[in-house]
């Protein structure tokens, strides 16, 4: 098989899939149950627990809770990106350069 077919061929299988994907995602959302007296309690509860003191965001508390798992998580994100910044400054040090032939 020459390169353009398996490029044809990918897009094909890729957007077949896309399409059975989105199509299953999009039905899904109406599939639920259908007691709307219980959605509408629920709803209605949702928007009471909201509106309460100290019920701010999405629930993950970073800075207000626990400062300790909150300095670990700094630290490890830290560690993380300065050891890849370092291995990238490393690189380019390392680097023997040929001079320019003009």
């Amino acid at each position: 098989m020459n390169k353009p077919n398996i490029w044809i061929a990918t897009a094909i299988v890729m957007m077949i899939g896309t399409t059975f994907l989105g199509f299953q995602s999009a039905v899904a959302q109406y599939a639920g149950s259908s007691n709307l007296e219980e959605e509408l309690k629920l709803a209605q509860e949702k928007v009471s627990n909201a509106g309460q003191q100290g019920a701010y965001g999405s629930g993950t508390s970073m800075l207000s809770a626990d400062t300790s798992q909150t300095a670990i998580f700094i630290v490890v994100l830290v560690a993380i990106f300065g050891g890849v910044a370092a291995a990238f400054f490393a690189m380019s040090r390392s680097r023997h350069r040929e001079p320019a032939k003009y």
